[in-house]
């Protein structure tokens, strides 16, 4: 009983020791997120997207960008940063046959999209425009 309450109070004064020293404000925060943030992908506005570009879009933020967009501009992906160039690169067949497939650190959507879904995915991906942050 003595050794558990130790701990608990261990545990406690490290959680305070911790939440003193690293509570950093949100100035702070901005700023070292800008200075660590190398590649950036806005995602364009659904005002500026054909109306598949814009299903492409949805089906893109709710099964892809998990992986392949940063949750904030310090963060890093766990797929590949996705842009127009990589994917006018790469080639709508490639493109298509690796989100239909997958890989093996990506699922396969063979099953979940249709073809057109795909294709809607990869035209929006083709508006995605990459930005260098320094």
């Amino acid at each position: 009983m003595k050794v558990n309450l130790f701990l608990l109070w261990l545990l406690f004064i490290a959680g305070q020791a911790c939440a003193q020293t690293s509570e950093p404000t949100q100035k702070d925060d901005v700023r070292s997120s800008a200075q660590t943030a190398k590649d950036l992908v806005p995602l364009p506005s659904v005002k500026s997207l054909t109306p598949s570009q814009v299903s492409g879009k949805k089906l893109f933020v709710q099964r892809c960008s998990v992986c392949h967009l940063p949750a904030l501009p310090s963060y890093s992906t766990y797929g590949p940063v996705l842009s127009s160039d990589l994917i006018i690169f790469l080639g709508d067949t490639f493109v298509h046959e690796q989100i239909m497939r997958g890989t093996s650190r990506m699922p396969g959507y063979q099953y979940t999209l249709t073809s057109t879904e795909i294709d809607q995915i990869a035209g929006y991906l083709k508006t995605l425009e990459l930005t260098k942050k320094d």
